[in-house]
């Protein structure tokens, strides 16, 4: 049986009306009061009953394109009665994320027993209010620019493990499936900097539970049709066991680290040391395990997609690669990048940077309605839900020329445009909520494309099948099946 935050998560969906759970039109508390529908937002017109859920659940990010192109930068989707409103303009964007802050929150605020909360509880992306503001205010420490310098050697000696195995395993034209060889190195860093080594021997158990359980929570978000997750289905049995693979795994170490007192200077500690500024209080488990979860669900699948959708783009676009490949040999003539060359590498981060353009880690950003407001002429109402699509900012032509072309050469320095919309490039949010990893994925993206590219060179491999999928980060559909090409060093 399970405990803490899940136990009282079942118990209120418990108690949730049969209708109410079936439409998502409010809360669990009743506080907030239903969404209404808007005839006067644009839309696509949906199938009966289902509006516009097949084409949403088929290729959602397909049915954005279909509907901006139909309808304009804001539009309505009806998915089985829950209205969704997609804004793909930067402006609407600066509306919810920054200017208006008092009339949009995290869905989490509406209620905690479906999405991202039922895996990372109150954790600093799921939180809101003043308690957002003390926990990050106690976290904000831990990424430091000077503590994120201080684990650029475990990323790169987490790459080498990596290219080591390759060298041993994998000949000259093997074909490998790129995307599972990124979450796995990305894991065993998140895991080494977290944790240091304490479970080393169990990255396999924490990456199968974290994968399912993102699944699970994006579903329940986006479909109004998957049971609550009471319901003795096999599906979420499934989840309450990997949601007890997690919490026992994170659970045990945060109790043995505390009891032991080992200080290891990883994450943990940090965590562990931190204090409230107000009250001097630490944190209480609960919210460490959150925090770890938070870290862990964030630190690793956003970072492992964009490299592996960078890696696909170079094999795309040779005359993009073969300028990398030359600035990684001037560097670095064949050793390991290190934290104070990542200055004298600017294509490197271009070519990273321009990658989470067109594939943004996290492609769209939920946020609830709060208060009757409206959006450029459009109402909303208190309880709406609303949702930036990054994928459509990020490819808007009118703030990004020739929208659709890989070209890093715009983020190279004095190259980038300094009258674009702050709210043009979303890779990492944007405002106060911007994530708090941010320089630490650019650092770890950047070391171990280096660390990568300058030893080999991957092609796709031929017949591959390439799609987008997004489970709350956008991942390839089918995996990216590359093949290995040492180069000379």
């Amino acid at each position: 049986m399970p405990d803490g935050r899940f136990a009282s998560v079942l118990e209120k969906q418990k108690n949730i009306p049969l209708e109410e759970i079936n439409t998502m039109t409010q809360p669990a508390s009743g506080s907030i009061p239903t969404a209404l529908s808007h005839p006067d937002w644009p839309a696509l017109k949906g199938v009966p009953l289902l509006g516009h859920l097949p084409a949403f659940k088929r290729d959602m990010l397909g049915f954005f394109e279909q509907s901006q192109r139909a309808c304009g930068d804001q539009f309505v989707a009806s998915l089985a009665g829950r209205k969704l409103h997609i804004l793909c303009h930067p402006q609407l964007a600066e509306q919810v994320l920054i200017k208006d802050k008092g009339s949009f929150g995290k869905l989490s605020q509406l209620r905690q027993d479906i999405g991202l909360p039922l895996v990372l509880g109150n954790g600093l992306l799921m939180n809101w209010g003043d308690s957002w503001r003390r926990q990050r205010a106690m976290m904000q420490p831990v990424f430091h620019k000077a503590q994120i310098a201080r684990m650029a050697t475990a990323i790169t000696d987490a790459g080498e493990r990596m290219l080591q195995r390759w060298r041993r395993d994998m000949a000259p034209g093997h074909g490998f499936d790129v995307a599972h060889e990124m979450m796995a190195v990305t894991m065993d860093i998140v895991t080494r900097t977290m944790f240091s080594s304490q479970i080393a021997d169990r990255t396999d158990q924490v990456a199968e539970a974290f994968t399912f359980l993102i699944r699970f929570a994006f579903s329940s978000l986006s479909n109004p049709l998957q049971p609550p997750v009471h319901w003795p289905t096999p599906n979420n049995r499934r989840f309450r066991r990997a949601l007890s693979t997690l919490d026992d795994i994170l659970y045990g170490i945060i109790r043995q680290r505390a009891e032991d007192g080992d200080t290891r200077g990883d994450l943990l500690d940090m965590l562990l040391a931190a204090k409230d500024e107000q009250t001097g209080q630490p944190m209480d488990i609960l919210q460490l395990r959150d925090e770890v979860a938070t870290i862990f669900g964030a630190g690793h699948e956003t970072t492992a997609n964009a490299l592996t959708w960078t890696f696909y783009l170079l094999s795309q676009h040779p005359e993009c690669r073969s300028r990398l490949h030359a600035e990684l040999a001037e560097v670095l003539g064949g050793r390991t990048p290190q934290f104070a060359d990542l200055p004298q590498l600017p294509y490197t981060r271009a070519v990273f940077e321009e990658s989470m353009r067109l594939y943004p880690p996290a492609p769209v950003i939920p946020r609830a309605v709060l208060q009757d407001t409206g959006l450029d002429g459009y109402p909303l109402r208190k309880g709406d839900r609303v949702m930036v699509s990054a994928y459509q900012i990020h490819r808007h032509p009118d703030f990004w020329p020739d929208a659709e072309r890989f070209d890093p050469e715009r983020f190279l320095p004095g190259k980038q445009d300094e009258q674009r919309h702050r709210c043009a490039y979303l890779p990492f949010g944007v405002g106060p909520r911007v994530c708090i990893g941010n320089h630490f994925a650019l650092m770890e993206g950047q070391l171990l494309l280096a660390q990568i590219a300058q030893r080999y060179q991957l092609e796709l491999e031929p017949g591959h099948p390439v799609a987008k999928e997004v489970a709350v980060t956008m991942r390839p559909r089918y995996g990216m099946r590359m093949t290995l090409a040492p180069r000379p060093v």
